[in-house]
């Protein structure tokens, strides 16, 4: 089992080297500090309103994992 987990492991950092920064830089901007950052101009503290494109996000992630599903189930058959 070894022999199989050690060029793997090798593979696996090679392969991920050349990317490394650019993970790191994604990593950097994807900071929820960033994203929940009150400090915007458009940002209300008092809205209570949960704006649409929230909506729009989970029903499309949604209707991608359901699809994917069927996917795979038509697949299978």
């Amino acid at each position: 089992m070894n022999f199989i987990l050690n060029p793997l492991k090798v593979f696996l950092l090679t392969a991920y080297k050349p990317i490394e920064d650019l993970l790191e830089s994604l990593e950097e901007i994807m900071k929820m500090e960033k994203i929940l950052d009150a400090s915007s101009e458009k940002w209300d503290k008092h809205n209570e309103k949960i704006p649409q494109w929230f909506y729009q996000m989970i029903i499309s992630m949604g209707l991608s994992v359901c699809l994917g599903f069927i996917l795979i189930l038509a697949g299978s058959l």
